[in-house]
């Protein structure tokens, strides 16, 4: 009897053991910085010819913990630095904004140079589910006083481009993109759960975790995704799938790496032309994180 009240508390403990409620653990005054590396390779079929377009963006991020619940945390985050390439192949360099750049004479370099250090304030739950992020005015309105420009028909032609970029909405479903990964149910290696965001880019997640350790935490995603863009001249439709890769921290939640590598396909409407271009995206992003 013994031996079987042994093996029946030994299996409890395994099964314990096994299990785990994934999510972020942090506490107040937590810092880390995220360092985000995104590539696209744009190719649009004009008449038969591919006109290819390669974008390259560098973003540097800084969060802090500002207060935490039993629910959710609240976040103070701000960017240190963001460059964004602009290239191709037949038409050379189309633009390249830096906020490392000395050159206060480029508009864009000193737009970008109104991002940074400017506080935005996230709501987020411990499933990494974003709640809200508010900010995003204060952002745009640095943008422009940044830049030098107070006119307000420029400011008011501009705003609403900058604001599908860097408002507060937008914000927050980009953050989503690379938050967002952990169950509300508790797991154990080899199960899959289901989440969404949505946004320019709108995907339906499906997860597993891979890989559960006292240090670590493996996750593997792939997902159907959607890109829009619709603005006055431009309507981008394209849909795709989407893979992603996590290393996590199993401690605090934290990753230490995400891959998120995708290719959408569908058309641009340039309204003004009435020209309809079939377009193809493939994207890598990596999300890097630090104490």
């Amino acid at each position: 009897m013994k031996h079987h009240i042994l093996y029946f508390l030994l299996a409890i403990c395994s099964t314990v053991v096994a299990q785990k409620k994934l999510q972020y653990n942090l506490n107040v005054g937590d810092k880390f910085t995220v360092e985000q590396e995104a590539k696209q390779h744009i190719t649009q079929d004009l008449n038969g010819v591919d006109q290819i377009i390669e974008n390259h963006l560098i973003g540097v991020m800084h969060f802090e913990i500002v207060e935490a619940t039993d629910e959710n945390y609240t976040l103070a985050m701000s960017f240190k630095r963001l460059k964004m390439l602009m290239s191709s192949p037949t038409l050379g360099e189309l633009s390249n904004a830096d906020t490392e750049s000395t050159d206060s004479s480029d508009v864009t370099n000193m737009l970008f140079k109104g991002l940074l250090d400017v506080p935005v304030t996230i709501v987020m739950e411990k499933t990494g589910k974003i709640k809200s992020v508010t900010g995003g005015e204060k952002l745009i309105a640095n943008m422009f006083a940044s830049a030098g420009i107070d006119q307000p028909e420029i400011i008011e032609a501009s705003k609403g481009a900058m604001e599908k970029q860097f408002g507060s909405d937008a914000l927050s479903n980009s953050f989503e993109q690379m938050s967002y990964f952990y169950p509300a149910d508790v797991v154990s290696v080899g199960n899959e759960w289901t989440n969404s965001y949505s946004g320019s880019l709108s995907a339906k997640n499906n997860w597993k975790l891979d890989g559960l350790s006292d240090t670590s935490i493996n996750i593997s995603g792939t997902a159907a995704t959607n890109m829009s863009t619709i603005d006055e001249n431009i309507i981008m439709t394209l849909s795709g799938t989407q893979t992603t890769t996590i290393k996590a921290n199993s401690s605090t939640g934290l990753f230490n790496e995400v891959i998120v590598t995708g290719e959408n396909s569908g058309d641009t409407l340039f309204q003004a032309q009435n020209i309809t271009v079939p377009t193809q995206i493939k994207s890598t992003i990596t999300y890097k994180i630090s104490q």
